[in-house]
């Protein structure tokens, strides 16, 4: 995933790779064992073997930092055309449940949010780099089912989404104990029925 932290260390002095993926390495060890509030640029560099002032150099913020070090376990993809709505609308709730129910991608979704008036380049960032890519292609995955035929003309597409995303967040990550068992056909069967 590129972010706008790895296009500005891109344009100065060229990233050692060894020591990149330390530092990402041990930005994700610390997010993991003391969460995104605890977890310091000093601490990361410590652990990585790195100075701090390569760090700064390579990230701006905290946030542009764990942002690229978690990049696979945000990413929730893009929804592919199997020609079938219901199968379609499966795979993407299916994609959020499994982002959504991974540790590290849920540290950060809720530190995205805490964190919007602290670090709002982070918010958008992840909005950017992992949300909207997935929510675009669930968009079109719903047009195609209106243009199919498979969910009527007035389906308010920006409401379904926000029933499935909604949903899946309330059940992975708000509930004490995550409920995901066939959630995801519930919620397309809902959906459809609904139609």
């Amino acid at each position: 995933m590129t972010t706008p932290a790895t296009s500005k260390a891109q344009r100065g002095r060229p990233r050692d790779p060894r020591i990149q993926q330390s530092i990402l390495q041990a930005t994700r060890e610390m997010l993991d064992e003391v969460g995104y509030s605890r977890l310091t640029i000093e601490g990361v560099a410590a652990r990585a073997g790195a100075g701090k002032a390569t760090v700064y150099r390579w990230w701006s913020t905290k946030g542009e930092l764990v942002l690229e070090a978690v990049a696979d376990h945000i990413a929730i993809g893009v929804v592919s055309d199997t020609g079938d709505t219901r199968g379609d609308l499966l795979i993407a709730t299916q994609q959020l449940i499994e982002t959504f129910s991974d540790r590290l991608a849920g540290i950060v979704i809720f530190a995205a949010i805490a964190n919007l008036d602290d670090d709002p380049n982070m918010a958008r960032i992840f909005r950017e780099t992992a949300v909207m890519p997935w929510r675009q292609s669930a968009v079109e995955a719903i047009q195609r089912g209106i243009d199919r035929g498979d969910l009527p003309a007035d389906t308010d597409i920006v409401f379904t989404l926000d029933v499935i995303v909604g949903t899946v967040f309330q059940r992975t990550l708000v509930v004490a104990q995550p409920q995901t068992e066939g959630l995801s056909r519930s919620i397309i069967d809902l959906l459809i029925a609904s139609s």
